[in-house]
């Protein structure tokens, strides 16, 4: 529609422009050409001046026209301009009624839950009138319960002036009681005292023999004890003996061969050793050292194993799992060294039974190699266990016998 009045009002201007060409022809020759022979060519210069005027009026049209169709393609444009304002005003406006009609049902939603706020503040309401009027009623039951409260209270109140009359009475007569019971309690006090001191100076004195006599008896006991554990050992180690030397002799009187009869009595007389040295004395040599075989630098957790065994006399300590087994109850030495893998720390615990006793730390530096030694005196009983478990950091390292585990029975 538009482009159809813009093209009308291009024809309307060139309909005009070629209504003003008066002086020319269809052809478009000019008709202000005159003939030199006609009688009027004296107004040869006003015609020439007519066609001057004719053309400078068509110049000045075809700038108006050209700056008419400059004008039509800038109205084009800001006409395109408008319909592409008028298609985001069209989108923001579908937005705009869009969100419109959100408000509406959120407005709807609103009006909804005010409704149920008003009757739920109803509901409220009545129950706060209903609870008004239970506490009205209440607090008329409590004034009628103050008011006989306060009748009963005069009451006691009376019978508590004669309670306290007769109370003030007997305070007198305890009062005087108390102070002649004061006047006599430092003597009574220091006569308690005296039969008391006496009685504890007495029975000081009997524990004292009391036990100075059951010293002495268990001294005796113990002597006797010891000297009946000594005739039994002696009697059954020669009873064992003369036991074995029978039975040799009964061996050596066989029909066996001369390899057999070797054998046997050699196995008897190693028997009767070791039965005799058991019965007779205790294993008093315990000692082991033992060392890691190999470098870790990864080691952090559990028993610690020195599986390379240096000495491991009574055979108490296992390169297996590290673990050391008294073989007899006693006094022991422990000592460990852990050297550190590189720069790592590593710290580690010599522990009886599971119990942490001793801690030994190596703390490692850039380029160099550090040693955690540390040394332990416990009391064991037979079968106690004592290994080397760790607690903090990873790692140990092998150069030979350098990180060991020691331990030895104090001959007391």
């Amino acid at each position: 529609m538009k482009q159809a009045l813009l093209f009308t009002l291009l024809f309307a201007f060139l309909i005009q422009i070629n209504g003003l060409s008066i002086f020319t022809d269809s052809s478009g020759n000019s008709s202000s050409l005159l003939d030199i022979n006609d009688p009027e060519s004296k107004n040869t210069d006003v015609f020439r001046q007519l066609l001057n005027q004719e053309t400078i009026i068509r110049m000045s049209l075809v700038k108006n026209v050209h700056a008419l169709m400059k004008d039509m393609l800038d109205l084009k444009k800001s006409m395109a301009t408008m319909e592409t304002s008028q298609q985001k005003t069209d989108v923001e406006v579908a937005t705009l009624k869009q969100e419109v009609d959100k408000l509406k049902r959120e407005n709807q939603r609103l009006e909804l839950e005010n409704r149920r706020y008003e009757e739920t503040f109803r509901a409220v309401t009545e129950n706060f009138t209903k609870v008004d009027e239970h506490i009205q009623q209440v607090m008329e039951e409590l004034e009628e319960k103050r008011e006989r409260f306060e009748t009963n209270t005069s009451a006691v109140l009376a019978d508590l002036k004669v309670e306290v009359r007769y109370l003030s009475v007997t305070l007198l007569d305890l009062n005087k009681h108390t102070l002649e019971i004061d006047k006599k309690f430092p003597e009574m006090m220091q006569e308690k005292f005296k039969q008391l001191s006496l009685r504890l100076n007495t029975s000081v004195e009997n524990l004292n023999n009391d036990i100075i006599t059951t010293n002495k008896t268990m001294l005796q006991s113990v002597s006797d004890l010891e000297n009946s554990q000594n005739m039994i050992q002696n009697s059954i180690s020669v009873n064992i003996s003369k036991t074995l030397d029978d039975m040799m002799a009964e061996v050596k009187q066989s029909k066996y061969d001369q390899l057999q009869l070797s054998s046997s009595v050699s196995s008897l007389e190693v028997f009767r050793m070791n039965l005799t040295n058991n019965l007779l004395d205790k294993p008093k040599k315990v000692a082991f050292s033992a060392s890691v075989r190999s470098s870790s630098s990864s080691w952090n957790s559990g028993a610690l194993v020195f599986s390379s065994v240096i000495t491991n006399e009574g055979n108490g300590y296992n390169p297996s799992n590290g673990i050391f087994t008294a073989p007899i109850g006693g006094m022991f030495v422990f000592f460990v060294n852990v050297q550190t893998y590189g720069s790592k720390d590593i710290y580690v615990d010599i522990v009886l039974n599971g119990s942490r006793k001793v801690r030994t730390m190596a703390y490692g530096s850039s380029g160099s190699y550090s040693a955690g030694p540390n040394m332990v005196v416990l009391t064991l009983q037979r079968r106690d266990a004592v290994w080397v478990k760790h607690y903090h950091g990873s790692g140990y390292y092998y150069d030979g016998p350098i990180t060991t585990f020691s331990g030895f029975l104090i001959d007391m």
